[in-house]
């Protein structure tokens, strides 16, 4: 009884951040400093939802799927496998040809094979979650 109690702790202290994150959008937020720390300055700190750049591992994690239809360049190379050049080729195919209608389609992109597209799975999507 005590083991099932404890993976139902650890369980649910594993799943809520991602419950939490699941509904939060990727607009920025303001996150203001508690009052106890600090009465004299009123400063603010601005991060976004999905603001890893204090991660170590952050060019290797993402949280949700990128939507390779409406990705940037900088959301494009933080995927593995895509580094400026063929982040740039993604957005000229897309520019030149529509938006793409399965996470395969990328393979008509020059210089995007199978294996790229495999390593991609599950990492990218064609619609916006």
């Amino acid at each position: 009884m005590l083991k099932k109690m404890n993976r139902i702790a650890l369980y649910i202290a594993v799943t809520a951040p991602l419950l939490i994150f699941s509904h939060a959008n990727a607009e920025q937020i303001t996150m203001p400093e508690p009052a106890s720390i600090n009465l004299a300055v009123n400063k603010s700190t601005e991060t976004t939802a999905f603001d890893l750049s204090h991660s170590a591992s952050s060019a290797n994690t993402l949280l949700m799927p990128v939507n390779i239809n409406t990705a940037s360049e900088s959301e494009l190379t933080a995927l593995p496998g895509i580094g400026a050049y063929k982040a740039a080729k993604i957005i000229q195919w897309r520019d030149n040809n529509g938006e793409f209608i399965t996470t395969t389609d990328l393979a008509s992109v020059s210089g995007i094979g199978q294996a790229t597209i495999t390593k991609l799975a599950g990492k990218i999507s064609v619609t916006d979650l």
